[in-house]
């Protein structure tokens, strides 16, 4: 079994106040998670916050809303946009849209179109994120942008800069043999706390969110094919003197001693069946839409299973998610982490909201209803 930290619940004493308990080092949130709405206006395909505003798509529109869904602003007539990102400095917002096989930028303050960039060797976009890390290999690039693609099995690397120039930069990893440099079916895709970048493997017989140094290796170069792959990098410290794939990964993987490791959908803690996306909040707590559990799972930042909520009534199928991080004053501690959860459904593209029992708390001035 991979490895588990034991998950202490918040106990809720009779006057209202939490209970203090101990908390082992990389545990850094134990609050539940409680339904706080939903929106099902449009139907949204994936999500993005900047600045606590939300960013949805849908299937012709980018649309800003409030964290209460009000819209605040849209651009309609996309042509089938299936993924979106922002930035490194949440200057711009990227839009994939499929029809026209092209990267659409649009300035985040008021939605306008920057550039709009055809990129032929994509084939398809379930993910995009981006990540400086290594970006001083090129010296005029300002970060790379990364994109998931499915139908490619590669997840592609271009470098960025903010005169709108979008270029190819080899790949970060392709599908291929069986260790965790090799992603099947890329999805969902986050910037660790450490600026490495962690990747959702959606293939049913991995199940995997693998942790990766994207920085391009220069000497990756295959016959004709300049890959300039990234490496991947472990969670924590090795457990054994081999290299195994449950060192490098979220999920049920080969351990040490292990010969006969079968990958397989998985419903038990710390396992997934279809992990479709990763967020990291501002301590480096890990968020993963586990999402045929239709459930969320969280992790510390050396890998360690935290806790886990939701229902297929509650969160059916996760396909889509994000976070906010809640300020409460001025001080550097003086913020929620984990304070919003939003989600989407994969099959209606709803919109779900999830608050944190200590945000609750602190808008409420009392403890939220024992969880169900």
């Amino acid at each position: 079994m991979k490895k588990y930290l034991l998950l202490l619940l918040i106990l809720l004493a009779g006057c209202g106040e939490k209970i203090a308990i101990p908390q082992p080092d990389g545990l850094f949130s134990i609050s539940a998670y409680y339904d706080a709405g939903y929106f099902d206006g449009e139907s949204s395909t994936d999500i993005v916050m900047i600045s606590n505003i939300l960013f949805t798509i849908t299937d012709q529109s980018l649309v800003k809303r409030s964290l209460e869904f009000d819209e605040i602003d849209r651009v309609d007539e996309l042509s089938s946009p299936t993924a979106m990102c922002r930035d490194d400095y949440s200057q711009y917002v990227f839009v994939w849209e499929s029809d026209i096989n092209s990267m659409s930028v649009f300035t985040s303050n008021d939605l306008a179109p920057f550039v709009t960039l055809e990129l032929p060797e994509v084939q398809s976009a379930t993910a995009l994120v981006t990540c400086a890390t290594g970006v001083e290999i090129d010296p005029l690039a300002s970060t790379f942008l990364y994109i998931a693609d499915p139908d490619s099995g590669v997840v592609h690397r271009y470098s960025w800069n903010t005169d709108g120039v979008l270029l190819p930069y080899g790949i970060l990893c392709r599908d291929g043999e069986f260790g965790a440099r090799n992603i099947h079916t890329p999805a969902g895709m986050a910037v660790d706390f450490d600026g490495m970048l962690l990747v959702c493997d959606a293939d049913t017989s991995r199940n995997w969110v693998v942790r990766f140094d994207p920085s391009p290796d220069l000497t990756d170069i295959i016959g004709d094919d300049t890959l300039y792959r990234g490496t991947a990098v472990r969670f924590g410290s090795a457990s054994c003197a081999d290299e195994v794939e449950a060192d490098f990964t979220l999920g049920d993987a080969r351990e040490c001693g292990e010969t006969d490791w079968v990958g397989g959908p998985s419903d038990l803690q710390g396992e997934f069946h279809i992990p479709t996306s990763v967020q990291v909040d501002g301590n480096g707590l890990i968020y993963v839409a586990d999402s045929m559990n239709n459930r969320f799972q969280m992790f510390s930042a050396d890998g360690y299973h935290d806790m886990s909520f939701g229902s297929a009534e509650m969160s059916p199928m996760p396909s889509r998610l994000s976070i906010v991080d809640w300020r409460t004053g001025s001080g550097v501690d003086d913020i929620n982490r984990g304070a919003y959860l939003f989600s989407i459904d994969e099959e209606t593209g709803a919109i779900r909201k999830f608050i944190s029992a200590e945000q609750y708390i602190y808008i409420n001035q009392e403890p939220p209803p024992p969880p169900s």
